[in-house]
């Protein structure tokens, strides 16, 4: 009897054993995120809008040497910009295009900018720099030395704000610290007609 009890306690305690050997582990596959950086493309200096309405509002654009100027719309602007590097012409507020009435490089003038309470000591500059300016009345035209001269012409001379810049041949000979005189006719440009070819 008891035998048998041991060869059956035996028995199972292989059955175990069996069974404990014949399992297996598995381990789940492990995965590797990846993580993607994207580097947003650079934006071009100049985004010019798709289009421009005719009656879309003017603009004030300020130049590098104190000068701004008026232009029809912000695409005319943005399309002077797009033919220079680095950029020209900045958009500015419209107080700075206050002494210019009109569209386009002929009637840019200097930024406006208040009055100063008095005269400014104006630097020495080169000849390069003379300017010659017009009265309100296209009658007279005289040369400065700069702007800075202008500035003081225009905020503390009577009557103020009576000179504005034009054509440098305007002045002809004059040297600076000459009184104004009458402005120098400028020469009319000569058109070809086309010539009618007899046939």
């Amino acid at each position: 009897m008891c035998k048998i009890n041991l060869a059956w306690t035996l028995g199972i305690v292989l059955t175990a054993m069996v069974s404990g050997t014949t399992r297996t582990t598995t381990r789940e596959p492990t995965t590797i995120e990846s993580i993607v950086i994207r580097v947003p493309t650079p934006r071009p200096l100049c985004i010019r809008p798709p289009q421009c309405i005719p009656h879309s509002p003017r603009v004030c654009g300020r130049f590098p040497n104190g000068e701004c100027q008026r232009f029809s719309n912000i695409c005319a602007l943005l399309a002077l910009n797009r033919h220079r590097n680095p950029l020209q012409v900045v958009h500015t507020r419209e107080l700075d295009c206050r002494g210019s009435r009109g569209v386009g490089a002929e009637n840019r003038r200097p930024c406006y900018h208040p009055c100063p309470a008095r005269p400014v000591a104006c630097k020495r500059t080169p000849p390069a720099e003379e300017i010659c300016v017009r009265s309100r009345n296209l009658q007279s035209c005289k040369l400065l030395a700069n702007n800075c001269q202008l500035l003081n012409q225009n905020c503390h001379a009577r009557p103020r704000n009576n000179w504005h810049r034009t054509d440098k041949r305007r002045c002809g000979n004059r040297t600076v610290g000459d009184k104004p005189d009458v402005c120098e006719k400028l020469p009319v440009p000569v058109t070809s007609r086309p010539r009618l070819r007899n046939t």
